[in-house]
């Protein structure tokens, strides 16, 4: 499905990102793995799955290195053909008040201007070859109006409305923007927001709100990543996926 194609995905050391890469490595793609942490056991996972990837270091708020991500990219494989902007911070479960300024600053650091970033360093490429997709995460929480949280809801609210835009002033390049809303997943980073405590509370009121009564897991947010991805999607831009087990009807 994606064989011979580069795919870019932030945060790809670990978590969601991980899910994605090695997803996509199976249906073909060779992954760059692009994050402020170690990549190793990505890029290892990504061998198991029968493709190939490489480790790049990467403060995607800094342009200067998503755009020697970008380079090295094109310098390792020759191409890229697809960018998951899936690098993010979560922030904290706290009242809009005591948010601090360098709380608010960091989130819409990582999750909005780095994804701008990302964006001006790969879409010369797609350019070039006609071709592209990007594929921005965003998040649940911004169809629930989720409290205590607005720094973070506020960021990905952002990168829902920049796809819109994308998607409109590069629809005639040939590349694809489209973004992807997943539930409260049970990665790591996630269940560590708050005490233990209130994220089995807030789970226990996402599955009362939810269609499909069980916990998301990565594994379930990787299919549409692919999807998005592929040939098949080629018509498709500018729209919001939203992946919770019916939580969020929109």
């Amino acid at each position: 499905m994606l064989d011979g194609r580069v795919a870019i995905v932030t945060g790809g050391a670990r978590g969601l990102g991980q899910e994605y890469s090695v997803a996509l490595a199976k249906n073909g793609a060779k992954i760059v793995v692009a994050d402020i942490l170690p990549g190793d056991t990505t890029v290892a996972k990504v061998a198991q799955a029968g493709s190939e990837a490489i480790a790049i270091k990467t403060d995607v708020s800094s342009e200067t290195a998503t755009r020697a991500m970008a380079e090295e990219a094109l310098r390792r494989f020759g191409r890229i053909d697809v960018l998951v902007n899936n690098a993010a911070d979560l922030g904290r479960w706290v009242a809009f008040d005591k948010i601090t300024e360098a709380e608010w600053d960091r989130v819409m650091a990582i999750n909005v201007k780095g994804i701008w970033n990302c964006c001006k360093a790969v879409v010369p490429a797609m350019k070039r070859q006609g071709k592209g997709k990007i594929i921005n995460v965003s998040s649940g929480t911004i169809w629930m109006g989720t409290p205590l949280y607005l720094h973070y809801v506020a960021s990905k609210g952002a990168v829902f409305a920049m796809t819109r835009s994308l998607a409109r002033e590069l629809g005639g390049d040939g590349i694809n923007v489209n973004t992807l809303t997943p539930g409260y997943t049970m990665t790591e980073a996630a269940t560590s927001l708050g005490d233990k405590e209130s994220v089995e509370l807030v789970k226990r009121e996402l599955l009362n709100l939810q269609a499909i009564k069980r916990n998301e897991q990565p594994a379930d947010l990787a299919p549409m990543v692919v999807f998005l991805a592929s040939d098949g999607s080629d018509f498709i831009t500018g729209q919001a996926f939203n992946v919770d087990g019916g939580g969020a009807l929109h």
